[in-house]
């Protein structure tokens, strides 16, 4: 997201990352050669190694807090965003609340995406989730491949 802000020349664009950096449900299992300190994965320090090895220091910002929680303290700051992923868990209230949670702090005409749009869970996920937001607020949801897009517009 960095380098292509930087291409576009959008020098001035700040990504807020927000992430609890503790993995997910399962995660350990699918990863356990990630190592432990004290408990703690370590993905926040593995996701600064990579910002700091790509020079974006200025333009990327972690955010350590459950997306809920971050959500609602944007909010709140009044802080919104012109494009917004949202990296839900996979089961419908998951989804269904960070999508409504971001919704709420994007700007007019910005965008709001998220991918595992297609996924073995099919319309109990996701994709319901995602599909009733746009019935529900009158939008139109554009596919490529995984990923969800809706333009606010």
């Amino acid at each position: 997201m960095a380098e292509l802000t930087h291409q576009f020349g959008l020098n001035t664009t700040q990504i807020l990352c927000l992430d609890d950096f503790r993995g997910w449900p399962g995660f350990r299992g699918r990863f356990s050669d990630i190592s432990l300190l004290n408990s703690d994965v370590l993905l926040l320090y593995q996701f600064m190694q990579n910002v700091v090895s790509v020079n974006a220091t200025e333009s990327v910002l972690p955010v350590p807090f459950s997306t809920g929680a971050g959500l609602d303290w944007l909010c709140q700051m009044g802080v919104f965003g012109d494009l917004i992923e949202v990296d839900a868990g996979h089961d419908f209230i998951s989804a269904w609340s960070d999508i409504n949670r971001a919704y709420r702090i994007l700007r007019p005409g910005g965008i709001i995406f998220g991918h595992d749009y297609f996924t073995a869970a099919d319309d109990r996920g996701v994709r319901r989730a995602v599909t009733l937001f746009a019935r529900v607020y009158g939008l139109k949801i554009k596919l490529d491949g995984q990923h969800w897009v809706i333009d606010s517009s």
